[in-house]
This record gives C-alpha cells, sequence and structure tokens, in this order.
C-alpha cells in the first residue's frame, strides 16, 4: 500500500461517523448536480419538469 493511500486510510478512520455521514451525502448531492446538468446538456428543449421527471427515473433505477 502507498503512503498516500494509507494516509487517506488513516484520514478516514479519525474521521467522525456523522462527518462521513455529511461528506457521503454532500457527495450524493454534487452527483445529483452533476447528472441533472447532463441532463440538461443531452436534452437542451426540455422543460424542467421533464428534467426532473428524467431524473427521478435515473434515480429510481440506481436505487
Amino acid at each position: 500500500m502507498d503512503a498516500l493511500r494509507r494516509h487517506d486510510i488513516e484520514l478516514a478512520r479519525a474521521t467522525p461517523p456523522e462527518e462521513r455521514a455529511r461528506q457521503a451525502l454532500e457527495a450524493m448531492r454534487t452527483g445529483i448536480r452533476l447528472k441533472r446538468a447532463g441532463l440538461r446538456a443531452r436534452l437542451p428543449n426540455a422543460m424542467d419538469e421533464e428534467i426532473e421527471a428524467e431524473l427521478r427515473r435515473w434515480l429510481e433505477r440506481n436505487e
């Protein structure tokens, strides 16, 4: 195991559970924002409701 990976593991172990949960939720929010932006780029003429419906379908498929 390289030093950088070892450092990452040590840092993760030292991080309190509530902070890890907060980080996970923020990563999820970021992923959803990126997916929404990708849908907007792929469907430039879609209305907001259509984008949100596509996003919901994607989320349901990836549960």
